[in-house]
């Protein structure tokens, strides 16, 4: 082995020094950074414990603040039911306070009349009325209008008394009379009740009067002009109601002009294109007859015509058949929701050539808004399919009351879903409404 000399295990011993040094310094690194950390650890624990000891605080008054609500709610409650246990006691004071409630006034909160007569016709209604006019004058001229109870003497003579117990009688038939006439004059739908009781009242209170004067209204007087009342209303009902079918058979004669001058209209301007294409035809025809022309080239210009012409022929039988059936045209479903809302449409019939003519009349016809068409469907049988339409959807109807009003409350999906059986017939539906005019008001507010 070489044996190392002086200044080898020198600088040796420098060396593992020096290594000694690095080690020691690295240690006291690894010391401090320790020591770091566990600093660093004791704050994460204390932040630890402030999350917990937070979180601890926020549940206590988290439950604090639920049972102050569930408090306040169970005491509003409590309040509730008091008061309505007063509102029970106050009402069935008041109903012990009320003598009687009849039929008639249950009936009248909901404006209720039923027809006591069934004309056909307001000239049916008008000739009953007068009938029952003339039986109250003939129960006045054979004094069974007035009843008197006991005959009486002026000055001891029996004459001055009938006379006296006549002009009593006369006084209270005129009263009735002005009275009954005021009241019959004013009767309409939302008072036919009161006005019946008026009247009843009114001959209650006039006989009340008379009493001393031992004379009344006899019962079949009143019931004459009972009879009167009902009449007078449903006379002037039916007056409306034919009114009302008028205007609608005086819509489908304007209809039906509307149509006729349609087809005609489109029939003179078939006839003119036939007339045209015949002429061409005849010129071609004689071109080809010369055999100056190329005859392959003329005879598809031929045949291009004879199919135009084929095809207005087409259009004009077409015409004559929606003319000579009543029963063909287009059933609409339409919509206005600027001025009904969402989900009431219009189920209408019209035997336009052009129905889109007939919806713009309907918008120009009193609504803010124009009508957007959702279903246009033709059909050789409109009238059934409305009328199918209407019976499907019956229960829907905004008009329980007067079948004439078309209108429904119903889902658009559900018509859709409805006319989608009808496989025969060729259907565009139109599911969201553009409603322009009303879209655009919207946002001019907004």
């Amino acid at each position: 082995m070489k044996r190392l000399n002086f200044f080898d295990k020198l600088k040796e011993n420098r060396a593992v020094k020096k290594e000694q040094k690095n080690l020691d310094e690295l240690l006291k690194e690894i010391s401090n950074s320790k020591t770091e950390l566990d600093s660093l650890q004791v704050k994460l624990s204390d932040k630890e414990s402030l999350i917990l000891s937070l979180k601890k605080e926020v549940e206590e008054e988290n439950k604090e603040v639920r049972e102050n609500i569930i408090k306040d709610a169970k005491n509003h409650v409590s309040t509730l039911n008091n008061e309505l246990l007063e509102m029970q006691m106050k009402k069935e004071e008041l109903q012990k306070e009320l003598v009687e409630l009849p039929e008639q006034i249950e009936l009248e909160t909901f404006g209720f009349y039923k027809p006591k007569y069934d004309f056909a016709t307001s000239l049916g209604y008008k000739e009953k009325l007068e009938q029952i006019r003339l039986e109250q004058k003939q129960l006045v001229t054979i004094k069974e209008a007035i009843l008197v109870q006991k005959s009486w003497t002026v000055n001891g003579s029996v004459a001055k008394g009938k006379t006296f117990t006549n002009k009593l009688v006369k006084a209270l038939v005129r009263a009735f009379n002005n009275e009954c006439e005021a009241a019959i004059n004013k009767v309409k739908y939302s008072n036919f009740l009161q006005i019946q009781k008026r009247i009843n009242k009114s001959y209650e209170q006039l006989n009340k009067l008379n009493e001393t004067n031992s004379i009344e209204i006899s019962p079949v007087f009143l019931n004459l002009k009972l009879d009167e009342l009902s009449l007078a209303f449903e006379y002037e009902q039916k007056k409306q109601d034919e009114k009302e079918q008028l205007r609608e058979q005086r819509e489908r004669e304007r209809e039906e002009k509307a149509l006729q001058k349609e087809i005609n209209d489109k029939k003179k301007i078939i006839d003119k294109d036939i007339t045209h294409y015949k002429n061409m035809l005849d010129e071609l025809q004689q071109k080809l007859d010369s055999k100056d022309a190329n005859q392959l080239d003329l005879e598809l210009k031929i045949t291009e015509l004879q199919k135009k012409i084929d095809e207005k022929e087409a259009e004009k039988e077409e015409l004559d058949y929606r003319e000579a059936h009543a029963q063909a045209g287009y059933v609409y479903i339409i919509s206005n929701i600027g001025s009904f809302g969402e989900d009431i449409v219009k189920i209408g019939v019209t035997r336009r050539i052009n129905p889109l003519e007939r919806i713009s009349e309907l918008s120009s016809a009193s609504v803010p808004f124009k009508y957007d068409v959702h279903a246009l469907v033709f059909s050789y049988e409109a009238y059934k399919l409305e009328a199918e339409l209407h019976q499907k959807f019956s229960s829907y109807r905004i008009n329980k009351v007067n079948n004439r009003k078309e209108f429904f409350k119903v889902s658009i999906g559900d018509l859709e879903e409805e006319l989608s059986k009808y496989e025969s017939l060729t259907i565009d539906f139109e599911k969201i409404p553009e409603a322009q005019e009303y879209r655009e008001s919207l946002a001019l507010i907004n």
